[in-house]
């Protein structure tokens, strides 16, 4: 069960959220030696799209906001740089 008006659901797409993923799975298995984990790894190709990725909305917009933030400071530093050449 999930409040999908605080989150959303989506598919593991991202090769980097892929890679942290199965990394996640690996040290489970290398801690505890779970057999499920285990044929989840042997079988990951098929696995994968059985995971979902949950993104908590107002995280995703913080993330933006800071993404932004950071696009404008590198605009403004790059014009300074520019005038004082």
């Amino acid at each position: 069960m999930c409040n999908l008006e605080m989150v959303d659901i989506e598919p593991v797409t991202a090769a980097r959220d892929r890679t942290t993923l199965k990394e996640l799975v690996e040290r489970h298995v290398m801690y505890t030696r779970s057999e499920h984990a285990t044929r989840i790894l042997r079988d990951w190709d098929e696995m994968l799209p059985r995971f979902v990725k949950v993104m908590p909305i107002d995280y995703r917009k913080a993330l933006e906001r800071i993404a932004k933030d950071q696009a404008r400071e590198t605009e403004v530093v790059g014009l300074t740089e520019e005038v004082y050449r």
